[in-house]
């Protein structure tokens, strides 16, 4: 069986929006609770579906877990998940130079336009709708 069908089989599309936004906290090693909460507040997740979120970022590289997340969204899905992490990433008005390669990364295997990618930083915070997760 193909390993990222097999990875994302478990996986809910909250779940995976939540993988990448781990992914984007711990990007630059440390994992700082202003970030963390955050995280939480943008996509109101439970404690057990981010630990086993956490779980399954812990347990996979960097590259796998985007592949992952990527294959388990929808377009319109990608697009929110985006703009979530282009927010987490200002987070603590530190935009690094890991943050941004990951969201080039993460653009690259969503297959997100230059136009979109470059329209994030003009929307407002909070405009995605979370119900694409349910």
């Amino acid at each position: 069986m193909d390993p990222i069908k097999e990875d994302e089989s478990g996986l809910s599309s909250k779940m995976a929006l939540c993988v990448a936004a781990i992914t984007m906290v711990g990007i630059d090693g440390v994992f700082k609770e202003e970030e963390l909460a955050k995280l939480r507040k943008l996509i109101h997740t439970d404690e057990t579906a981010f630990l086993k979120a956490f779980s399954f970022y812990n347990d996979r590289p960097l590259d796998v877990c985007i592949k992952v997340v990527s294959a388990k969204l929808t377009d319109e899905q990608k697009r929110a998940t985006y703009q979530i992490l282009y927010e987490l990433a200002q987070v603590d008005r530190d935009f690094a130079i890991s943050e941004q390669d990951l969201l080039s990364q993460y653009a690259a295997e969503f297959r997100l336009t230059k136009e979109f990618v470059s329209s994030v930083k003009d929307l407002p915070s909070h405009n995605y709708n979370l119900t694409l997760f349910e």
